[in-house]
């Protein structure tokens, strides 16, 4: 009976996730008089702060000493956050530039060609 629950549940939270994620562009449009290199600016601003307030919450900082010992690890995070960055970029700019249904489109596609 526990698992039905959690299995309803993990369903509501993708269905949840999936609606948030097709008004996100909503969103966008509504700063599209904020330039795309702020808006990316504050969203990593905002999830450094984020990320810290947790992580000292959790006192879950060991990983990170750990981690600054290793360049070639500090290098695969550098890589997956200009990767990552660059993908917001243009996103947002996608959308604020009226290529919703493009940028959409592309975030559809983008987890299958990465499974491939």
């Amino acid at each position: 009976m526990a698992q039905s629950s959690t299995v309803n549940r993990g369903l509501l939270y993708g269905i949840a996730a999936y609606a948030l994620w097709g008004f996100f562009p909503i969103y966008w449009k509504l700063l599209q008089d904020v330039p795309p290199a702020e808006i990316l600016i504050h969203r990593i601003l905002w999830s450094l702060i984020f990320l810290v307030v947790l992580l000292s919450l959790q006192k879950k900082w060991q990983w990170v000493r750990t981690v600054r010992g290793q360049p070639r690890i500090l290098l695969i995070l550098l890589a997956a956050a200009i990767l990552l960055a660059v993908n917001w970029f243009t996103y947002i700019w996608g959308v604020n530039n009226g290529f919703i249904v493009e940028t959409s489109l592309g975030y559809f596609i983008n987890p299958l060609v990465n499974v491939l």
